[in-house]
């Protein structure tokens, strides 16, 4: 089987390093390239790739309309070339660069609220949680087919000691998303340690943010106006291997976010026995009554936030963490966020798209 990924940009956002996983596993199975038309790529994350992977790079600039015909000729060498079995494009703006392959395009949609356009060209759409799959339904009249994203599970350094003293280390948190505070909710966290910090002053709290983003300087002005230089900390941008394996060090994993389609860090904060508190938005509230666990707060709302971390701190400190479910207790169900599943589950896909591709 032949495949084709096809992308705008290849930055560090969730989509990207999902496809990467994706890509990695699937090139044990088929022949795999990938078509990033931007030139927004992120070097480290395109090194990550499996070198057996073809990864055609066409520069054009973002947003350059003018560059739109001389990256569809390229594209139209390309695929003439390979002559895939499936194009799996992974934003809907991509469908007129494969018009002519209409028959072997797919779609997935990994976010709410994202353009609809030519969503309804493509053979098939997949939806990466019922959350998406709803909005899509809503607002394009499609029924799109859900898969899971997946992470590689066994990798995960996992935390199987709770306990927690509070007199000789601090209250670790970690929050790891693009710093995008409309989307991610950067700015409520922020606050939330504020309040922390003023409602219980002899608890030492730390908020570790870990990714980067266009709005880096501005949470960061807001941390040095409530004075939580030593409370707040920027982590940057780290690789998939860093999370892998030093999640496990933290106490708590926050999704504060104010609109999700799924959320991938939840499912890495369990893999890693990690308790997660995550806004009650539908993508967060889906993997958490699928797992039975987690504890959810009210999306925009510091002051729920800063109650729910005291509280969680409160069970650390007392010992009374495992008595509920706030983590993983059946961990055969994580089995269905694994990245195997995921490729499994496109792979049949896959296949039924050529074999209704030559019955027509």
């Amino acid at each position: 089987m032949k495949i084709v990924h096809a992308i705008f940009s290849f930055a560090t956002g969730g989509a990207e390093t999902m496809l990467v996983d994706i890509i990695n596993h699937q090139c044990n199975k088929a022949s795999v390239s990938l078509i990033v038309v931007n030139n927004k790529v992120n070097k480290d994350l395109l090194k990550t790739i499996d070198k057996s992977v073809a990864v055609f790079l066409l520069e054009r600039k973002e947003g350059a309309k003018g560059q739109l015909l001389p990256s569809f000729f390229k594209i139209w060498k390309i695929i003439r070339r390979i002559e895939p079995d499936v194009i799996h494009c992974h934003d809907s703006n991509l469908f007129p660069f494969f018009t002519w392959w209409k028959r072997k395009t797919c779609l997935t949609v990994h976010n709410v609220q994202l353009s609809t356009s030519f969503l309804k060209n493509y053979e098939q759409v997949f939806a990466v949680s019922i959350a998406v799959q709803k909005d899509i339904k809503k607002r394009i009249g499609i029924e799109a087919k859900i898969i899971y994203n997946g992470i590689e599970l066994a990798q995960y350094q996992v935390r199987n000691n709770h306990d927690f003293d509070p007199a000789h280390e601090p209250f670790k948190i970690i929050q790891i998303s693009r710093l995008s505070p409309i989307q991610k909710g950067q700015h409520i966290a922020i606050q939330s340690i504020r309040l922390l910090k003023e409602l219980h002053p002899d608890i030492w709290v730390q908020l570790y943010f870990v990714g980067d983003g266009d709005a880096l300087a501005e949470l960061q002005n807001l941390v040095i106006q409530y004075n939580l230089q030593e409370r707040i900390i920027f982590v940057g941008q780290v690789d998939r291997e860093w999370v892998k394996i030093h999640l496990q060090d933290y106490h708590l994993l926050i999704q504060p976010s104010l609109y999700e389609g799924f959320g991938l860090t939840i499912i890495e904060g369990f893999a890693a026995g990690l308790p997660v508190i995550a806004s009650d938005i539908d993508g967060p509230r889906e993997i958490f009554d699928f797992l039975n666990a987690g504890l959810n707060v009210t999306a925009g709302d510091p002051n729920d936030l800063a109650d729910k971390i005291y509280y969680l701190y409160t069970c650390y400190t007392s010992g009374d963490l495992l008595n509920y479910n706030y983590l993983i207790k059946n961990k055969t169900k994580m089995e269905s966020f694994d990245i195997q599943t995921t490729v499994s589950h496109y792979m049949e896909q896959y296949r039924n798209l050529i074999l209704n591709t030559k019955t027509v």
